[in-house]
């Protein structure tokens, strides 16, 4: 059985992918391998994150890599894709050729947004591409996350009201609280299951399960060939 792979795509810089992949990965390791492959040259901040965390604690069943290009990002893939049971890309904030192939490689792409009108028409063109993908890559899933979600406020629940229609995606139930615990425990190469905030705690559970159970009921599907990505990494 080939690893299951999930990437967190936004080309708004700021929406949280980053944090939010290394919480899900972490997560996701209490019960699996996971790979993470981080795209985003130079930063590189899951890496730096993985670096500061392995100096500081015994790390079990997540490893992480660099994807310099899209021929590296699929020698990567391939390469481990029968080693682990999870892999998660962490894209970078830009619409790249490395972007669509990152897209059209996964089974299930996460869309980080806030629940403002300005990140659904930042996300617009990103839809765009994720609907060309599932017409090459038909068991592709794609899932909006709420980030920074404010509960109990009218404007957000109506963007996100108006945000599934105008992106045609559905997006998870669970809403991520608008927390300092998220970018807090980056920063010190922790997770928010080992800081201090309860419900940050929770809703990064409830996430993972949720994401889980949609990759589980997925099935078994081929990768995408290399001539695949490369056809649809021209079709821009």
């Amino acid at each position: 059985m080939r690893a299951k792979v999930l990437s967190f795509v936004q080309m708004k810089g700021g929406a949280g992918k980053t944090t939010l992949c290394s919480n899900i990965a972490s997560t996701m390791s209490d019960s699996g391998k996971v790979l993470i492959i981080d795209t985003d040259v130079p930063q590189c901040s899951l890496k730096t994150w993985f670096e500061i965390r392995s100096e500081n604690y015994v790390i079990e069943n997540l490893d992480v890599l660099v994807a310099k290009n899209v021929a590296h990002l699929q020698k990567l893939v391939r390469d481990n894709v029968k080693d682990y049971d999870y892999i998660l890309i962490d894209g970078h904030p830009r619409i790249t050729n490395l972007t669509r192939a990152v897209i059209l490689l996964s089974d299930l792409v996460l869309i980080p947004m806030a629940p403002s009108q300005v990140e659904v028409w930042s996300t617009k063109h990103l839809a765009e591409i994720v609907g060309e993908a599932k017409q090459v890559n038909k068991s592709l899933e794609a899932r909006i996350c709420w980030n920074r979600y404010r509960v109990r406020t009218n404007s957000a629940e109506d963007v996100v009201s108006k945000a599934k229609k105008e992106l045609n995606l559905e997006d998870f139930p669970t809403k991520l609280g608008n927390r300092v615990a998220y970018l807090d425990s980056f920063a010190d190469g922790l997770t928010v299951a080992e800081w201090h905030d309860p419900a940050a705690k929770l809703e990064i559970w409830a996430l993972t399960s949720s994401i889980e159970r949609l990759l589980s009921s997925q099935g078994g599907s081929r990768l995408k060939t290399e001539a695949q990505v490369e056809k649809f990494v021209k079709e821009k």
